[in-house]
């Protein structure tokens, strides 16, 4: 996340480095290393609206909203009013998608960003010069293999998620675990936030990332489910029919043969 002060990535989980013993905490880091606290830092977007990290004083039920001056979200599991100051704020610039790096089948997600973030994260503590050298060879080199890989260069830019559904998406449920794209005003049973951090959708009650992957034909929604992947590299799931398949590697999905009557879908359009 490019700001005007800063440029930011998102650590979702606190890790240690076994080889060093070092903690990296959940939270920001800027590029220069330093670390800012969810729960003390906000981001000004361009429509004067505000992008913070919230945490229920009364549950501690987690949330990633828009809020603006004089307005907070409530609590969407006991519904008290989300107050927040932040101590520090910071205006965005530019919201880098790493999914345009992804490869065709998909490979992008939670994980695999946190592979990307985490070693940057240490260079940039222990030496800031090498970090920018090292980001932007990074990036060169993902983007690189990535395209040269599998096709040419695309003419036009594919829309992202957020333009295709935005911020905020409202789930019908129209059978046990299968949910339909609805508005706000009708009755919805499932509200997903984009995450900024991860660069895809989060629902906190499955701890379940996903987003709508436009790069393979049909388009497809596809999910990381914390419980089953764990901190495995590969992980991420689709949903087709009645059964459910996982990913194993960079070009090979198998079907899933774990308890599936818990995992929830958004329906597909082939369906």
């Amino acid at each position: 996340m490019r700001c005007k002060n800063h440029d930011y990535m998102y650590v979702h989980e606190s890790w240690t480095d076994e080889q060093t013993g070092v903690l990296y905490r959940k939270g920001y880091y800027d590029e220069e290393g330093k670390y800012y606290d969810a729960d003390s830092i906000a981001f000004k977007k361009q429509d004067g609206s505000y992008e913070a990290h919230y945490v229920c004083d009364y549950c501690g039920t987690e949330l990633e909203a828009n809020w603006k001056e004089g307005f907070y979200p409530t609590c969407k599991n006991c519904g008290a009013e989300m107050n927040k100051t932040p101590v520090y704020i910071d205006e965005i610039v530019d919201i880098r998608s790493l999914a345009s790096v992804a490869n065709a089948s998909g490979n992008f997600g939670k994980k695999n960003l946190t592979r990307i973030i985490l070693p940057l994260v240490i260079m940039g503590i222990a030496i800031p010069v090498l970090f920018n050298v090292f980001f932007a060879f990074m990036a060169f080199s993902l983007v690189r293999s990535d395209y040269t890989s599998t096709s040419q260069v695309q003419e036009t830019e594919m829309e992202t998620n957020l333009e295709i559904y935005g911020n905020d998406i409202y789930l019908d449920e129209v059978s046990t675990n299968l949910y339909r794209i609805c508005s706000q005003q009708d009755e919805y049973e499932k509200h997903i936030t984009w995450d900024y951090g991860a660069e895809c959708y989060y629902d906190y009650d499955s701890d379940c990332y996903l987003w709508y992957n436009t790069d393979v034909s049909p388009n497809l929604w596809q999910y990381w489910y914390d419980d089953i992947a764990g901190d495995d590299y590969y992980g991420w799931m689709e949903c087709e029919g009645e059964d459910w398949y996982i990913e194993v590697s960079d070009t090979e999905w198998e079907k899933y043969e774990g308890d599936t009557s818990w995992l929830w879908h958004i329906e597909n359009p082939f369906d």
